[in-house]
């Protein structure tokens, strides 16, 4: 029987994030975890019995919840019986994490065997996930009739993602190679073939030998996959094992990561400001006829438009972020609320100016992203405030202090990026007061 095998344990870094303040925000719902095991019946089938011969299948178990899962034991519920299990305890899986378990089916006897293997977890509503386990014997084989043997690689995992990693740190994953067949498996050669030099790829060889390997029935190989990010460009590579498996000649296994390009919660604020008076009349349209009006966005020139009448928000969200971040420089260290301000001579409604603010920021993975928002005093015309391809509103001239929830727009386990814009339409000031971040309520550095 060919199996598949599948393990992804997704490697996240953590760090601590500089508070102050002593404002609690409002409580709000508890995240939970929520597990997921596919499948809950593993079915072997009917095979005739050959002494020493075993099958192998593969269960994942997946937190599809919004908090980390503990993932306690795995055990059978006979443990004197045909079936086995890997072990797999003290596993903790953030949201979308996932990882496995291999079953494995020794008959020693004809007849049906059945058993199940209980996944034990902190899921508050299934702390036991029971997995029913069957397989058929129908016949010996002593019949004197010849079998058919033949190799079956597995590869474990097919895929693993290192996940975001700190620029500068490494990853190591190991790569098994397993005959499930039964007969030996030849492997004649193996190919890597990364998209940068961060991934590399160690066969092993001091301890598996040179080409070719030959793998016995049931045994397995161990290869590793190392990953060290020097920025913050996507990784991926894949892995080619050619053998003389008669289905699968060439098994594929493939890695992906990523890095961060900085520690802590955020980069710092870039902002573009460069003093020019640009003209408001040219898009019948858009119409600038007030204080802070949401049509002034639309004139912005890093070619955005402000994600103003948008059909792509994403694209236009990465000009406007690059935009920014080409014009800014250095970002400033953050150590306290940003207030921006000067003088204004403007011509009213006919030209406006532009000042950009932007962040980039990492939310933990697990991390509710409504605990975090943005928060702005007060400003003169008015700002709009956009994370990750939305905008989450405006604020005006004469307005009171207003916040905005990342609740609907972060993304845990990701950079996320926000930028403000700062429009002024007319004389005599421009300004935005008190911009930052909260967590909880507590103002994030």
């Amino acid at each position: 029987m060919r199996t598949s095998l599948s393990i992804i344990l997704l490697a996240t870094a953590c760090s601590e994030y500089d508070l102050k303040g002593k404002t609690e925000a409002p409580g709000t719902e508890t995240a939970e975890p929520q597990i997921e095991v596919d499948p809950q019946l593993v079915d072997f089938g009917t095979r005739r019995l050959t002494p020493g011969l075993s099958d192998a299948e593969v269960v994942k178990v997946r937190n599809i919840g919004a908090a980390e899962l503990l993932v306690e034991s795995v055990a059978l519920l006979d443990a004197t019986g045909p079936f086995s299990v890997t072990t797999l305890s003290g596993v903790t899986l953030q949201p979308e994490e996932e990882t496995s378990f291999v079953v494995t089916w020794s008959p020693t006897a004809l007849g049906t065997d059945i058993g199940q293997a209980h996944v034990q977890s902190l899921d508050p509503d299934r702390p036991v996930v029971a997995v029913e386990l069957t397989g058929e014997v129908t016949e010996d084989n002593d019949t004197g009739e010849p079998d058919t043997t033949a190799p079956d690689i597995v590869l474990n995992p097919t895929h693993h993602d290192f996940g975001m990693l700190d620029a500068g740190t490494s990853d190591t994953m190991t790569l098994e190679i397993h005959n499930a067949g039964d007969a030996d498996l030849v492997v004649d050669s193996i190919t890597f073939a990364p998209s940068s030099s961060d991934l590399s790829f160690n066969p092993n060889h001091s301890i598996n030998g040179s080409f070719p390997w030959v793998i016995a029935p049931g045994a397995t190989l161990q290869t590793h996959v190392d990953y060290a990010p020097t920025d913050d460009t996507g990784d991926n590579a894949t892995v080619t094992v050619v053998s003389d498996d008669p289905d699968e000649s060439e098994a594929i296994a493939s890695q992906t990561g990523n890095a961060r390009p900085f520690e802590g919660f955020s980069t710092g604020w870039y902002i573009h400001d460069d003093g020019l008076a640009y003209e408001t009349t040219s898009s019948g349209s858009h119409p600038v006829d007030h204080h802070g009006d949401h049509d002034l966005y639309w004139y912005e020139i890093s070619g955005a438009h402000g994600l103003v009448d948008s059909s792509d928000p994403e694209t236009d969200f990465e000009i406007l972020r690059d935009f920014v971040i080409t014009m800014a420089g250095s970002p400033s260290v953050v150590s306290g609320p940003l207030s921006f301000s000067s003088g204004s001579s403007l011509a009213t409604f006919e030209f406006a100016t532009f000042t950009y603010i932007l962040c980039d920021f990492w939310i933990e993975p697990g991390e509710d992203p409504a605990r975090y928002e943005v928060s702005a005093g007060s400003v003169d015309d008015g700002i709009q405030v956009m994370v990750n391809a939305e905008i989450l509103g405006h604020m005006g001239l004469g307005e009171s202090p207003t916040s905005w929830s990342l609740a609907s727009v972060g993304r845990p386990g990701e950079v996320n990026t926000l930028v403000v814009i700062l429009v002024d339409d007319s004389r005599v000031d421009r300004y935005l007061r008190d911009l930052a971040f909260y967590k909880d309520g507590v103002m994030v550095e």
